[in-house]
């Protein structure tokens, strides 16, 4: 019995001293593996962390937006966040950076960041936020519209870092930088880049003197290739404009070149009349996207453009209007109170443009509206009408007898 209890007393002892070894071992083991699980899990939560932040951004803009009763286009404010109907972000009040930049709840971007900003202040118009550094000499308009834009323009060198969100792309094609992040295809331009590097989830562009724009396929519509192409234009000084109507007439018009000034005059169901003008006489193209209840057609109608009252003429394809040497016109999508189109106008001073619901097979008149007063009948002879019928009816009579 002694024997017994002295073995299971020496085999506690051998047990208990060996387990400080393998806790070793294991530990040894297990620390290196929790270290990486744990790095891999942390970036993993904060990259999920600042998806759900963008997606809670778009919910809580919802409810804000319909507690305030703001419809449409346009940007409402709560604490640092920014909620438009399109596109959601935050601005940090010391760096002026911009973050958790998304579209309808999708994240694009974790941040937006030009390093020695120098921040000075933000404010808000309506569809657009102007961030801008203490000497002006870097200008950030962010624009609540389909197409999501953000325009910056440095009157400097400048490094602009644009830090992808988690599960989004770039890749370089030519010196347009293509973007994809959820259903969302998007590129970033500048007309004056240096230098363009894409690493990771991170793309740097050096610039001079110049402007740099992010655009988004407008949401609302169908993407097309046509968007690469418009983007190029930018960077020509060929791309002008672009003109957004919303719902509840509201309007967002972003102006590409500093030359450039859009007006919309009026709205009315079957015609939208702007303005457009430009010091440089060259031609531009600007970009449409309707979207709205104030302009409404049925079937067995479309959609005419006019140049200082005078029709405009309407090409089939993306390439014949691109190589447009007169002012035209090219329709892309056309549903009900959905039109998405590009013009071409050949050259500027200040022009008049109408939109315009036209019946099918209505000529396509100047849509000037006249009122013509109704003539007058010159007076006829009396009973001149009645002797007339009387003539035809025996007439008719005597052809069937002979019959």
């Amino acid at each position: 019995m002694n024997k017994t209890k002295k073995l299971i007393a020496i085999t506690l002892v051998i047990m208990m001293l060996s387990l400080p070894i393998l806790g070793d071992m294991n530990g040894d083991r297990s620390d290196g593996n929790d270290a990486d699980d744990r790095g891999m899990m942390g970036s993993r939560n904060d990259d999920d962390s600042m998806r759900d932040r963008v997606k809670e951004m778009h919910e809580n803009g919802s409810r804000i937006r319909d507690d305030e009763d703001m419809m449409g286009m346009g940007f409402i404010h709560h604490e640092d966040d920014s909620y438009g109907s399109y596109v959601t972000f935050s601005v940090d009040n010391a760096t002026g950076d911009i973050l958790n930049f998304g579209i309808l709840g999708i994240a694009v971007f974790d941040s937006i960041k030009i390093p020695g900003f120098d921040f000075r202040s933000a404010t808000t118009d309506e569809d657009k936020t102007r961030i801008v550094n203490n000497d002006g000499s870097i200008v950030i308009r962010i624009h609540d519209n389909p197409a999501a834009v953000i325009k910056i323009k440095a009157n400097r060198k400048a490094t602009l870092v644009f830090n992808l969100a988690s599960g989004a792309s770039a890749a370089k094609q030519d010196n347009i930088i293509n973007i994809v992040a959820g259903n969302i295809t998007a590129y970033i331009i500048s007309d004056n880049t240096t230098s363009i590097n894409i690493a990771g989830r991170q793309v740097s562009l050096d610039t001079g003197n110049g402007d740099i724009v992010f655009r988004s396929s407008p949401v609302n519509m169908p993407h097309d290739d046509m968007e690469e192409r418009f983007m190029g234009e930018m960077m020509t000084k060929r791309a002008g404009a672009e003109v957004n109507v919303g719902d509840f007439d509201k309007s967002s018009i972003v102006n590409y070149t500093d030359d450039m000034d859009v007006m919309i005059r009026s709205m009315e169901k079957d015609r939208i009349r702007m303005t457009i003008n430009s010091s440089d006489h060259s031609g531009k193209f600007v970009m449409m996207n309707i979207d709205n209840s104030s302009l409404m057609w049925n079937e067995g109608q479309k959609l005419g453009l006019y140049l200082d009252n005078k029709p405009m003429r309407q090409v089939m394809t993306e390439q014949e209007l691109y190589d447009a040497k007169e002012s035209s016109f090219w329709i892309t999508t056309m549903g009900r109170n959905r039109m998405r189109g590009i013009m071409y106008i050949a050259n500027f001073s200040e022009r008049q443009v109408d939109i315009v619901v036209l019946d099918e097979g209505t000529p396509e008149a100047t849509p000037e509206v006249t009122v013509t007063a109704m003539a007058t009948p010159t007076p006829g002879t009396p009973g001149f009408g009645i002797a007339l019928g009387v003539i035809c009816a025996v007439t008719a009579y005597v052809l069937r007898r002979r019959s």
